[in-house]
């Protein structure tokens, strides 16, 4: 299984690939952390998207990939480009896992049947917990098999104690229970 991982606004994945590091050795599977090409994810255009399948073709290329099980997961700018390119017609991806994003207005057509693992906290100060309950009932409404985790007193900070949780959601193989 592959898990690609976006960081938030102004990021790198250099550095956000710290947040998944450990689970990835203890539970094998590789990892991906890509960086955005600008200051953040490209809503505007194709340009990370296209990018971003480069280098999945890469990964395939030289590792065994099993394209039924890929995660996309990212945090605040990462969440929502999480949300916007893993429902894009031709997205590659079989599982969706924003961490404090919302969605944008976007197509929904890919929404049903997705699975989407929804992580955010009561006291997020950049995206209200509000807008996140609006989210999870556009994508429910829209046939997602969602799942809605809000977290208590979690501001706009990403929750690595939620790993565990994402990864035994996406595949409960690699679950170290």
């Amino acid at each position: 299984p592959l898990v690609v991982a976006l960081h938030g606004g102004s990021g790198r994945g250099r550095d956000f690939i710290w947040h998944w590091m450990r689970e990835a050795r203890s539970r094998r599977f590789l990892l991906l952390a890509p960086s955005s090409i600008g200051r953040t994810w490209s809503f505007e255009d194709s340009t990370d998207a296209d990018a971003l399948l480069v280098l999945l073709d890469t990964l395939s290329s030289r590792w065994r990939i099993d394209r039924s099980r890929m995660l996309l997961t990212g945090f605040s700018d990462g969440a929502i480009y999480t949300l916007t390119w893993g429902l894009m017609s031709g997205s590659p991806f079989s599982a969706l896992a924003p961490i404090s994003g919302v969605l944008h207005p976007i197509d929904l057509d890919r929404a049903n049947r997705m699975k989407i693992y929804l992580v955010h906290g009561t006291l997020d100060w950049m995206f209200s917990v509000q807008l996140a309950h609006q989210s999870h009932a556009r994508l429910k409404q829209a046939g997602a098999d969602i799942e809605f985790h809000e977290i208590q007193d979690l501001s706009h900070t990403y929750p690595r104690e939620e790993n565990a949780s994402v990864l035994s959601w996406f595949d409960p193989t690699l679950s170290l229970i």
